[in-house]
């Protein structure tokens, strides 16, 4: 038997050499050895879930790539430390027939208990694509467990070059079987075990098949949701259900995705392409937490949104990871001839910006959206709605994520998992675009001739894109927190129902999905230079101090880091100036007593959005900051005291992860972090500030900086609220808004500084929600605001945070405005 197996494994061997070398593969998680985690004390079996001579050449060739414990060809002996074992999941199963040797083995292993292997499951694929259903190219080139010798010939031939490896988590033998004595019934019990992984596995990877996008558009219109719209709207505009119903095709047709995996990796070469012309690199965190999230639940990707290339990353990055690139929510902006087109068949659905008024429309889009979370495929949208032009989140919109939140609901065969993503770059393609808008300009519409002029960044230095994967929110038990009972009230899809308090979860979901974006942003080098920088008064600062500065934000960020999830790419002080200096465009002057770091305007001015990128970050060591921008000492209650009154106001510009009642512990923490690296020193109850020589005196200034432009905003909404409670009943709220952005804008001239985001009114209607929200204002039964007595006392504590050029400046431009007293 033994002679028998090496004569086969040998013939099969040299037939199958030439093919196998010529295959071209991708093996996940990246770095194999570290994930695997493979302790080099105990044996190895290699699992895999069918029965092919290709599979395990293929996987003995990345064996030895990798660095991975060497496939052992024989299957006669228990696996050792110098023979790793190999089997095929049929061998486990009892169904398939007798056990043979391979349950002697099994017994001999659960007897002598100093015996402990790892296990480690492993899908090949041969191509990445799930197939459409009923298609004959299926039958002969798609890869499936189940082909014979022929078809696994073909489908060899055609996706030898596109072969995904995936390598599971190790399973220990021992651990897994317990007190298991029963030869037949262990290996039974690890059958299921396996079979359940590899086929979450090959979900997770290759994604459910494709309906033919005509056969999905017919389904569409035939839902009784869509059909209830159809009359409707036929009975309201008196036209014929058919005239009707050929506009509510069109409307499917605009919407619906055309997926093909042929698409995807055209296009995966050509991004591979542009990538290198563009970036040195993309820098991912977070994907095997992503990849065990998949393996059990559909995934919702929930990305921040700040350049036309996060489309392009998300696929692109999922798909080198190993899972199928989603289909996703994009503008119908982006749906122009031969872009819009590739842009579809790589997953793009397009919608509207507004559905208001148009029911046919919204009814179909939500049957799609339905369609997409009850297959099981997986979706990515931007909360947003938009992409941001200040570097800050923006608000989210409720509507795409009531949409799928309800979907996913109704449907109770799946868990969902929305995955937040934060996308950064060290240089955004449209950051010129973006400061021209926030000055005022029209934005531009999308065109194939603005495409065409965007291949002009092809060559530049863009440095690097980071891509981080947060904390996933899995949606069903966040229902079961926020909507108790929602399993029974929740409607069929026919009834279209929701539960009570079902907006209110939304909206409570929708920020939790902005701070958990926040909570997995990356620190990247541009970014902490730009903090660092902007916050000198001349954005010019010594190179030996701003290095100093540099270094003290990268320990500070180590030492307490916002979130588990933050990353802070590069930790040299001089690689990250080095690094930002050429991407960022600063100035270098030489000077005898030092060289001196400089940031002319336009860069300046660029710099304030990835700044923005970070700055929550660096929030709450700010607040803290600011209070000894003009005092020497300071009693340390009153400092964590009034960080805590300010933290509730930053928490909803800035989407701060934590809860305001939990924020005096974090701030408390930070007063001790600042003691321990010499930028406080304690003496009883009160703090002290280091004094101007020391090098620390530069780094607390420049932190209490970082927040300046957004203490200014906030002093600036309460004191014209509070002078304007002094002159009307009630205060028109657009037209506040506006007179606070017109106030910002007069400042900005006034101060001479050249950030236009200063003057962002989305900013101060965040800020005054907080107040309603707080108790601070209400509005009357006309809407009117009507701001309290502790108003008074607000505006007060503001003005105390300010540098006293500042307080004169704002004080005089409110008293002096038209119409004031």
């Amino acid at each position: 038997m033994r002679v028998l197996g090496n004569l086969l494994y040998w013939l099969a061997w040299w037939s199958f050499r030439p093919m196998i070398w010529w295959v071209r593969y991708r093996a996940a998680p990246d770095k194999l050895t570290e994930e695997l985690s493979l302790d080099p004390d105990k044996p190895v079996c290699y699992v895999v879930p069918a029965r092919s001579w290709a599979d395990r050449f293929v996987l003995e060739r990345v064996c030895e790539d990798k660095g991975l414990p060497a496939v052992h060809r024989g299957r006669l002996d228990l696996p050792t430390l110098d023979r790793p074992g190999f089997l095929y999941l049929p061998a486990l199963d009892a169904n398939q027939g007798d056990f043979g040797s391979l349950e002697a083995l099994m017994k001999q292993a659960l007897d002598d208990d100093a015996y402990d292997v790892q296990m480690v499951p492993v899908s090949v694929f041969w191509g990445r694509d799930p197939g459409k259903e009923t298609s004959l190219l299926r039958i002969m080139f798609s890869d499936s467990v189940t082909a014979g010798a022929l078809r696994k010939f073909f489908i060899m031939l055609a996706n030898g070059r596109e072969v995904f490896v995936n390598f599971g988590k190790p399973l220990e033998f021992r651990e897994f079987m317990g007190r298991n004595r029963a030869p037949q019934s262990a290996m039974r019990k690890l059958a299921r075990v396996f079979n359940v992984h590899f086929l979450r596995s090959r979900t997770a990877v290759l994604g459910p098949s494709l309906l033919r996008r005509q056969v999905l558009i017919r389904g569409l219109l035939n839902t009784p949701a869509v059909r209830a719209a159809i009359e409707a709207e036929a009975k309201q505009e008196a036209k014929t259900i058919e005239k009707v119903r050929v506009r509510a095709r069109k409307c499917a047709e605009e919407i619906a995705a055309d997926y093909s995996s042929a698409a995807i990796n055209f296009l995966e070469r050509v991004l591979s392409y542009v990538w290198n012309k563009v970036y040195a690199g993309i820098d991912v965190n977070g994907m095997e937490r992503l990849r065990e999230t998949a393996q059990s639940h559909e995934m919702v990707y929930v990305p921040s949104h700040r350049s036309h290339a996060d489309y392009l990353l998300i696929s692109y990055v999922l798909y080198h990871g190993g899972l199928v690139p989603p289909h996703i929510a994009a503008g119908v902006n982006l749906n122009m001839p031969v872009v819009g087109a590739l842009l579809r068949r790589c997953g793009a659905f397009f919608m509207r910006r507004k559905f208001a008024g148009d029911k046919l429309y919204t009814a179909i889009f939500r049957a799609y959206v339905d369609s997409l979370i009850h297959r099981g495929y997986s979706i990515s949208f931007y909360p947003e709605g938009g992409r941001s032009r200040t570097g800050r989140l923006l608000q989210p919109k409720a509507g795409l994520m009531a949409m799928v939140a309800e979907s996913a609901l109704r449907q109770r065969s799946r868990k969902v998992a929305l995955v937040p993503v934060y996308i950064g770059y060290d240089k955004v393609w449209e950051i010129n675009s973006y400061l021209k808008e926030l000055r005022g300009a029209q934005k531009k519409g999308e065109s194939v001739q603005g495409l065409i002029k965007a291949t002009r960044i092809l060559g530049k230095n863009y440095g690097k894109p980071y891509v981080n994967f947060g904390e996933p929110i899995r949606l069903q038990d966040f229902a079961d927190q926020h909507l108790p009972g929602w399993q029974q009230q929740m409607g069929t899809e026919a009834e279209q129902s929701r539960p009570p308090g079902f907006a209110e979860a939304i909206d409570k979901l929708a920020a939790e999905c902005m701070r958990r974006i926040n909570g997995a942003a990356v620190a990247g080098p541009v970014a902490l230079t730009s903090a660092a920088l902007l916050s000198s008064p001349r954005k010019a600062v010594g190179e030996a101090e701003l290095i100093n500065q540099l270094d003290y934000l990268i320990r500070l960020l180590k030492a307490e880091p916002y979130s588990a999830d933050i990353c802070v790419p590069r930790t040299d002080a001089r690689d990250v100036l080095d690094w930002s200096a050429a991407i960022a465009g600063l100035s270098r002057i030489e000077h005898d007593w030092g060289n001196v770091i400089v940031a002319e305007e336009r860069p300046a001015v660029a710099m304030t959005y990835y700044r923005n990128n970070i700055q929550h970050l660096l929030a709450v060591p700010s607040l803290i900051a600011i209070y000894f921008r003009t005092r020497y000492q300071v009693e340390e209650d009153i400092v964590v005291q009034g960080s805590v009154a300010m933290y509730r106001f930053l928490r909803s510009e800035l989407y701060l992860r934590w809860d305001p009642e939990d924020c005096e512990a974090i701030i408390r923490r930070w007063v001790d972090l600042f003691c321990e690296h010499g930028l406080l020193t304690r003496e009883g109850t009160v703090l002290h500030r280091p004094s101007a020589n020391e090098p620390t005196f530069g780094v607390l200034g420049m932190l209490a900086r970082v927040l300046g432009e957004s203490l200014e905003r906030y002093c600036m909404t309460i004191l014209l609220l509070d002078r304007s409670r002094r002159e009307n009943e009630g205060i028109d709220p657009d037209a506040f808004i506006g007179d606070c952005g017109k106030l910002a804008e007069r400042l900005a001239i006034l101060t001479g500084r050249n950030a236009p985001e200063f003057f962002e009114k989305s900013l101060f209607r965040g800020y005054l929600d907080t107040l309603v929200a707080s108790g601070a204002v209400h509005r009357d039964a006309d809407g009117k605001l009507v701001p309290g007595d502790h108003v008074g006392t607000l505006a007060e504590r503001a003005l105390e945070l300010l540098s006293s050029d500042a307080q004169q400046t704002i004080l005089q431009t409110i008293t002096r405005r038209p119409g004031a007293d």
